[in-house]
């Protein structure tokens, strides 16, 4: 999934509505309700809920957290954004898109993927 518009700024709101909406569509493609999501990754219903409709930002730690119990990548989570497209995003958005993409091709490396 590819925000809408890259141009300029990308608003906070947009970029944890992307990240909601993943979340939501692979949660749903796992059969997962969003209690066993929310208990297997230590949050409560209600969290998995506000993350999905974009109201709550989980921190980089649960998103990892999130994309382990979905057996995902973390990238998987993030909207398709390539680390130069980031620039337009909040400084602490940005930076964690930069450290997913950085822990990714590492991974990548690691196992001989390119």
């Amino acid at each position: 999934m590819r925000l809408a518009s890259l141009g300029g700024s990308v608003e906070e709101k947009a970029f944890n509505a992307a990240v909601g909406q993943l979340i939501r569509e692979i949660r749903t493609r796992s059969g997962l309700t969003q209690e066993l999501l929310g208990r297997r990754a230590g949050l409560s219903r209600g969290s998995i809920t506000n993350i999905e409709g974009g109201t709550q930002a989980p921190p980089l730690y649960r998103l990892v957290r999130i994309a382990a119990v979905l057996n995902v990548q973390p990238a998987d989570l993030l909207p398709s954004l390539l680390p130069e497209e980031a620039t337009g995003l909040p400084a602490r958005h940005a930076a964690d898109v930069a450290s997913v993409w950085s822990g990714a091709e590492k991974l990548e490396d690691a196992h001989g993927q390119s």
